[in-house]
């Protein structure tokens, strides 16, 4: 079952930029490095937990939540 198929609460800015990391490729002497800026989201810190999150509230609201406590890990910017 592809995510598609699960409900999801639009947050963020997507999809966030790929970026080339011309002197990181240059460096390494191999192949084209791409970064992916999920910093770019556009929500308070960004990152990965963003898109989590979509998925987390649009469960919730399916299940008639009101209100939502979601934890990380101290250093995470999911408890930002």
């Amino acid at each position: 079952m592809g995510l598609s198929a699960h409900p999801r609460f639009r947050l963020a800015a997507l999809p966030t930029p790929l970026q080339y990391a011309e002197r990181l490729t240059a460096e390494l002497g191999g192949p084209k490095i791409y970064l992916k800026r999920d910093d770019l989201t556009g929500l308070a810190m960004g990152g990965n937990k963003t898109r989590k999150l979509e998925y987390l509230v649009a469960d919730a609201l399916a299940n008639g939540a009101t209100h939502l406590i979601t934890v990380g890990a101290a250093q995470s910017n999911h408890a930002r």
